[in-house]
């Protein structure tokens, strides 16, 4: 081989080798970052004190793994949020539907040149739907689809923990963004989009249309009617997962105990465990982390534990348990966190 070519090879292999150590060192430097992050939360930068940011709580420790496994439980939680969430469709729902699909008639009189006849049916429409949403007001916004997103990051209550000091220590120091950062990651939800026809928006759209007509102005109705058509109104819901898995856990417990498992006692205590950590890591993330029943809960799990404990007849206490979390989660979640905004298709 040359000497031009051994050069050559020799340079090849330097410059390779200095871009293995460049990504190297971006590790070694986000790694270092992050851990001069969390040590800054524990502890003061001259003193070496604790500061206000740390959190004190000891992390509870996370139970054994129970039978039912991980896609199991999420398979149990997404059938539960259907059945909540199920787009149903009435007799009244279907007629609005179909009053909203005669629209296209108005658009196709217009684009043929018949004004009168335009109008005629948009003032036969405009009735039945005031005669319809009169009779239903609930019509006022008709459901038509339902989609489902899971957003979990966050899986244990230390790293929740390491999370909010680190954020906190971030908010004393007024680094903000890095603190909206990091408080991004505490998130363990299962958000629900339902989208939404806003019937009761119909009837004026209609009347505008029609006044345009009037005036001459077809472009101006049928951009008006288009418009409405294809506006739609979106409320989202977002569930703690937390909170869900520690109600499937519940439902599991209730039934290990109800099963022939010579070893069920422990099943459905392990599964109870699973609970409490649950509800733990939901309120360590701050869902709903001021309410009492938090406290109620930890307290009929652990009178339920011991009714286990001591062979004594546990069906009729877990169902009060399951209720409880069940109401726990729709008035604190289903009803508070709804956010509607306006789209388009």
């Amino acid at each position: 081989m040359s000497l031009n070519k051994v050069l050559a090879c020799k340079l090849l292999v330097m410059k390779e080798k200095t871009k293995n150590f460049k990504k190297m060192k971006k590790t070694i430097l986000a790694l270092s970052t992050l851990a001069i992050i969390f040590t800054g939360c524990a502890q003061d930068k001259t003193t070496g004190k604790n500061t206000k940011a740390e959190v004190k709580k000891e992390a509870p420790v996370k139970p054994n793994h129970v039978k039912a496994s991980d896609v199991q439980i999420q398979n149990n939680i997404e059938q539960t949020a259907q059945k909540d969430f199920a787009v149903k469709q009435t007799e009244d729902t279907k007629q609005a539907l179909a009053i909203l699909g005669e629209t296209n008639n108005v658009l196709n009189y217009i684009a043929k040149g018949k004004d009168k006849k335009a109008k005629e049916e948009l003032a036969k429409l405009i009735g039945e739907l005031e005669i319809l949403i009169t009779k239903n007001p609930n019509l006022a916004l008709i459901p038509v689809s339902v989609a489902y997103e899971v957003n979990d990051v966050v899986v244990d209550i230390p790293t929740v923990y390491q999370i909010t000091s680190a954020a906190k220590k971030a908010m004393d120091d007024g680094y903000y963004q890095l603190a909206k950062k990091l408080m991004a990651d505490l998130t363990s939800e299962l958000n629900i989009k339902t989208t939404y026809l806003p019937l009761a928006t119909y009837p004026d759209a209609m009347r505008l249309a029609a006044a345009l007509l009037d005036q001459g102005k077809k472009k101006e109705a049928v951009a008006i009617l288009i418009k409405a058509l294809n506006t739609l109104v979106i409320q989202q819901v977002d569930l703690p997962l937390p909170v869900l898995r520690a109600e499937e856990f519940i439902k599991l417990g209730a039934a290990a105990m109800l099963s022939n498992e010579k070893d069920k006692k422990d099943i459905a205590l392990l599964y109870l465990d699973n609970a409490e950590y649950q509800l733990e890591l939901a309120e360590a993330m701050g869902y709903g982390k001021k309410d009492k029943e938090y406290k109620e809960l930890y307290t009929a799990i652990k009178e339920l534990k011991q009714l286990i404990k001591e062979n004594k007849e546990t069906k009729v206490k877990f169902e009060k348990l399951s209720e409880k979390i069940k109401n726990f989660k729709e008035r604190l979640f289903y009803k508070k966190n709804k956010k509607a905004n306006t789209a388009k298709k």
